[in-house]
């Protein structure tokens, strides 16, 4: 790039510019590396026919093609993932390349754009498959170019009068994969042979109808065949809308308009992000995020994020990172980090303009392997979102430090929330049908306060803005457990000048005579991964709850008057009997009886600035909304108020904040006795053990203040 990327030393022997695993069946890593592919023949011929006007108009056109084709598949889908929008729909080029997407989930499509690229280079001109007119693939691999084997995708390419002119492409998580735990998710597991079905850029089908000997495969290798085959059919009819309204376009304005318009929305998206990016300050910016969770053990990992921008180019590093330590499924790869950071830059950075690759085509992305986020082939990567999510986080900070003296404030805040901690629970559902899923409370975290007002509470999912939690009705049918109550959380958020938002939490419960059997996975059982800005608290951590053995059933029967909508007064005052067990976030599957209880949230938002800057009144309105206690009120924003009445006393407020200033400058050591005292802490040596050298993983010796800084 520049003299500011001169600056940022690589490590010898290490791999930073694509995944460290080799070719193989079905993969091809060089294919993940790929800038946008150069114009075709035929969108040359149409690029000059396509102007600024037709531009925006057909822009406007796919993409409600592709949001036509989301509802059309969250409305056939019967898993709990895809109904409440954790998927995709996507159109690609000829060459394979993302240039319309609808959310759901926007890097879905900045990944599986890989099994396209795989049939166009090894199976299109291969006697055995080849490629024509209503062939129909499945793709679920993560090292071929996906997510985790429990997101799912298939692709269709789009043909006129024998013409290949684009792809359509659609999928989301369908859950169950035929691991070693019901549902897909196997925090256990230690190599991906323990994650269930691998499948590659897979022809199940042609003529637009699935192979029936190839959907009995595919069935017979999950636990749940019923909704398998289900939202598989419901993927190939969405694709073949999408073909169908594509196709109308040509009729009407010209295959080689249509073509070349795709190709020129990917080189117009580009030079907008280019743009963008001259109107931030350059400069070298670093933040970093702590893993606590490695399988079932407690073990600290370490995942930094460094970022130089330089005039219209921006470099990603994330160097520094703890070893790859096979104990479980916490595992990335460089191309899904690459994918991920579109969750950070397409909603704030770049902020207004369409969502496809040329937005990063201005960044390059390095990422240190061989380690915890990239990985090599055999070790499990169900949790490879994990890694990546932390760089998003790390971003996410960084990014509102570039934006903060910019004209894009309005996109400066706390990140999102991705403290993770997911149930996925497996069994008969009310219909009769096995099921294995999670609900939607995973789409409902709380938002990170913004620079000008608190977060929203239960806002969404960390990876899609346009999600949905789902009605509880419809969740007690479709999954084994019964939803007792939805609310949100007390105490539960950053504080700051801004507080951030929420989750939503769910308390729910094994029911019926068979129960069920609950997986769960996460981390930030004790390290958050949702930090606060300018000064504001972090979110909270929050590990796994479950009651056991509880008289829950006879509470609801004789009617006993108990708030089995608020987790506080459940935790503290206890008031169903039972064993109340505080866990690591990832638990191996368990069966449960009837009347066991589940607590679980997906995390909230940080703060925003110093607490002692927050507005009194805002501070009693959370109190009477219950959003906080008076305690909290009274001990982090120092307000003085009316027990009775909760009305503020204003000039004590000023006394209490006035003093805990000057306490604070008290509390205040120079740099140079601070620097001293923190350089000589060290975790216990059971907490490091996957951690690598402490405290720069890859450097035996490392002295100095800041991380990040090598010869």
């Amino acid at each position: 790039m520049g003299r500011l990327r001169d600056q940022v030393k690589l490590l010898s022997g290490k791999i930073y510019d694509r995944d460290v695993f080799e070719k193989g069946p079905g993969r091809d890593p060089e294919l993940l590396t790929r800038p946008l592919e150069p114009l075709s023949e035929l969108e040359r011929r149409g690029w000059d026919q396509v102007s600024d006007v037709d531009l925006e108009i057909l822009r406007h056109k796919f993409t409600s093609i592709v949001e036509e084709a989301r509802d059309v598949y969250m409305n056939l889908s019967i898993s709990e993932g895809i109904i409440t929008g954790d998927m995709n729909a996507s159109i690609f080029t000829a060459q394979g390349d993302p240039a319309v997407v609808a959310t759901g989930i926007y890097f879905h499509a900045l990944l599986n754009y890989a099994q396209v690229k795989y049939i166009l280079k090894y199976y299109r001109d291969d006697p055995t498959v080849g490629l024509k007119d209503g062939d129909i693939y499945f793709f679920n691999d993560e090292l071929g170019g996906g997510v985790h084997t429990f997101d799912m995708f298939v692709t269709m390419p789009v043909f006129y009068k024998g013409q290949l002119i684009a792809w359509a492409e659609v999928g989301g998580h369908q859950g169950e994969t035929g691991s070693i735990s019901p549902g897909g998710f196997a925090p256990k597991a230690k190599t991906r042979w323990e994650e269930g079905l691998h499948a590659h850029a897979l022809r199940i089908g042609e003529n637009d109808e699935i192979r029936r000997d190839i959907l009995d495969f595919l069935c017979n290798s999950v636990r749940n065949p019923f909704v398998f085959a289900s939202d598989l059919r419901a993927r190939v009819a969405t694709c073949v809308r999408i073909r169908e309204r594509l196709l109308r376009e040509v009729e009407r304005r010209g295959v080689e308009v249509v073509a070349a318009a795709l190709r020129k929305i990917l080189h117009v998206t580009a030079q907008q992000a280019r743009q963008r990016l001259r109107q931030l300050n350059d400069g070298i910016y670093r933040n970093i995020l702590f893993v606590d969770t490695v399988g079932g053990d407690e073990g600290l990992l370490r995942i930094p994020t460094t970022v130089i921008k330089e005039d219209d180019r921006m470099t990603v590093l994330v160097q520094g990172v703890s070893p790859e330590h096979g104990m479980g499924p916490i595992h990335g790869t460089w191309h899904l980090t690459r994918a991920a950071l579109g969750v950070y830059l397409f909603s704030y950075m770049f902020r207004g303009l369409p969502p496809n690759a040329g937005l990063l085509d201005p960044v390059e992305v390095l990422v240190e392997g061989p380690s915890f986020a990239n990985s090599t082939a055999e070790v499990a990567h169900g949790e490879g979102t994990l890694p990546a999510a932390c760089v998003v986080q790390n971003m996410h900070v960084i990014g509102s430090k570039m934006l903060f003296d910019s004209p894009y404030r309005e996109a400066v805040c706390a990140p999102h929330s991705r403290n993770v901690l997911v149930y996925i629970y497996a069994g008969q559902n009310r219909y009769g049908y096995t099921a294995a899923n999670f609900t939607g409370t995973a789409n409902a975290g709380g938002q990170g306060a913004r620079f000008d007002l608190d977060g929203e509470h239960a806002l969404g999912f960390f990876w899609g803005p346009f999600t949905d939690s789902g009605e509880v009705e419809d969740t007690d049918s479709r999954l084994p457990p019964l939803v007792l109550a939805r609310t949100i959380g007390k105490n539960y958020h950053g504080f700051g000048k801004f507080r951030g938002g929420s989750p939503l939490i769910e308390i729910a419960a094994a029911w019926g005579p068979r129960g069920c059997l609950m997986t769960s996975w996460g981390c930030c059982d004790k390290v958050s991964h949702n930090p606060g800005i300018f000064g504001g608290y972090w979110g909270p951590p929050n590990p796994r709850v479950v009651i056991t053995k509880t008289n829950l059933k006879q509470l609801l029967a004789e009617k006993t008057d108990v708030d089995l909508a608020d987790m506080l007064e459940i935790l503290t005052k206890q008031p169903i009997q039972g064993n109340y067990r505080f866990e690591p976030s990832s638990g191996a599957t368990e069966r449960f009886e009837e009347g066991d209880v589940f607590i679980w949230n997906i995390g909230a938002g940080g703060g925003y600035g110093d607490v002692l800057e927050r507005d009194p009144e805002l501070v009693m309105e959370d109190v009477r909304a219950g959003y906080i206690t008076p305690d909290i009120a009274e001990r982090i924003y120092k307000v003085a108020f009316d027990p009775e009445t909760l009305r503020v006393d204003h000039e004590a407020t000023h006394r209490l904040r006035q003093a805990e200033r000057e306490d604070r400058k008290r509390r205040g050591k120079p740099f140079h006795e601070f620097i001293d005292q923190w350089l000589r802490q060290r975790p216990k040596p059971e907490i490091l053990k996957y951690y690598g050298h402490w405290p720069e993983p890859n450097l035996e010796h490392y002295d100095k203040p800041f991380w990040g800084l090598y010869e």
